[in-house]
């Protein structure tokens, strides 16, 4: 795994063949417990992995500004993730390492929401893997339902069966808002490959399982290996 300062961000990168599928993943800085778990987990699987880091989960993965609580606020920060992705990471990376395959977006929790937000938004990824997504985020739904995917592509959906049952009642809409997000993708002509996979447990609960069965589905299709 390769080290990379990219705009001053630092990116974890895995590259094992050009013209093979890139799972550009975000995580929080100090994560290297969690990549190291789901790249085991995934050691079968013929991609490459851009990692890119935040230092502030709630700002750099909203995709707008959003009050849940007295306690938890998001600024909104996300265009700015987006921005340096698409104009800086992406094409450092397909340049310096001579990537040609399919470009795939993956995120858990905020990040899950960031990714389909930036898939939708960007119209330059081929696929997109939300693991246990934030979905209840203020006006998401709306924003879902008057965008649509790029032509072609893949939708990976996953949820906790026990989140919708968080004690906030903004959070506690999870199940219904990702139920709805996934009537949405079935009913959008430009997705070709979709599921809606239900995990046992809580938002916390084996969140690296999750991650990898995502990347597994969305680069191995349905001979999915049981995690």
């Amino acid at each position: 795994m390769e080290k990379v300062n990219i705009s001053g961000k630092i990116c974890h990168i895995i590259i094992n063949g050009t013209d093979l599928p890139t799972i550009y993943w975000g995580e929080m800085k100090d994560s290297s417990e969690t990549i190291e778990k789901v790249l085991a987990l995934c050691e079968n699987v013929k991609c490459n992995y851009i990692i890119y880091e935040t230092e502030d989960w709630n700002a750099d993965f909203s995709p707008w500004e959003f009050t849940l609580n007295k306690k938890m606020s998001f600024s909104g920060g996300g265009r700015k993730t987006l921005d340096r992705l698409m104009n800086d990471c992406v094409p450092y990376c397909e340049k310096k390492y001579g990537l040609t395959g399919k470009r795939i977006l993956c995120g858990y929790s905020l990040a899950g929401l960031f990714s389909l937000w930036a898939f939708y938004e960007s119209q330059a990824f081929d696929g997109v893997i939300s693991c246990s997504g934030s979905l209840w985020f203020g006006d998401w739904i709306s924003y879902a339902e008057s965008h649509i995917a790029p032509q072609n592509s893949s939708v990976y959906l996953s949820l906790g069966d026990r989140e919708e049952k968080a004690r906030d009642r903004i959070m506690a809409t999870v199940g219904d808002c990702t139920r709805r997000q996934y009537e949405l993708v079935c009913g959008d002509k430009n997705v070709s490959r979709h599921i809606l996979e239900w995990n046992g447990g809580g938002h916390f609960n084996e969140p690296e399982k999750r991650i990898a069965k995502g990347i597994k589905w969305m680069i191995k299709g349905d001979e999915n290996d049981q995690i």
